[in-house]
């Protein structure tokens, strides 16, 4: 009989975990979370009523005319500029002098309010060999193979664009 206590208080200790749980959701969930799907249906409106922080190659032409023109033409014309550059945004504006102090952005307190580019990293995220990357694009399996292969010597302050313009894939 003695156990038969412990069962109790075992299945009155998870009720009582699973009632502060579904009382903590009620007050944490907001009612219209899931009404239509798994996301808060009210955060449409607030999400279409953001400023844009990606503004598509075409708005990089303005002012960067030469990088344009060759990225247009070469073959990394597929990936927009803000993939390796960062959002377009707070460049934009950090440039123009507009103020910015309302964004939360860290990426605002940067020079040209742009991510800082490795010459590595970003060539990495699409040519590095995995599982996932179609056939189809240029791959390495490694960046130190790829190096020693074409006769270089790889360091660790070794970068892509060492050997390769980023806009036009073209070897110095």
């Amino acid at each position: 009989m003695g156990h038969a206590n412990h069962f109790v208080r075992l299945v009155a200790l998870i009720a009582l975990a699973i009632g502060g749980f579904l009382a903590v959701r009620a007050k944490v969930v907001p009612k219209d979370f899931g009404v239509d799907g798994h996301y808060r249906s009210s955060a449409i409106p607030e999400i279409a009523a953001r400023e844009p922080r990606h503004l598509g190659s075409e708005a990089c032409s303005d002012c960067h005319d030469k990088e344009f023109a060759a990225w247009k033409a070469g073959k990394h014309s597929t990936p927009e500029c803000e993939n390796c550059h960062g959002p377009g945004l707070m460049h934009v504006k950090v440039m123009s002098e507009d103020s910015v102090a309302k964004y939360p952005d860290r990426i605002k307190n940067n020079p040209n309010a742009l991510r800082v580019t490795s010459g590595l990293q970003e060539c990495t995220w699409c040519h590095l060999k995995t599982f996932e990357r179609p056939s189809t694009l240029k791959y390495i399996t490694s960046v130190e193979k790829h190096w020693t292969q074409y006769g270089g010597k790889f360091t660790p302050t070794s970068k892509c664009t060492d050997c390769h313009n980023p806009h036009t894939t073209v070897v110095k």
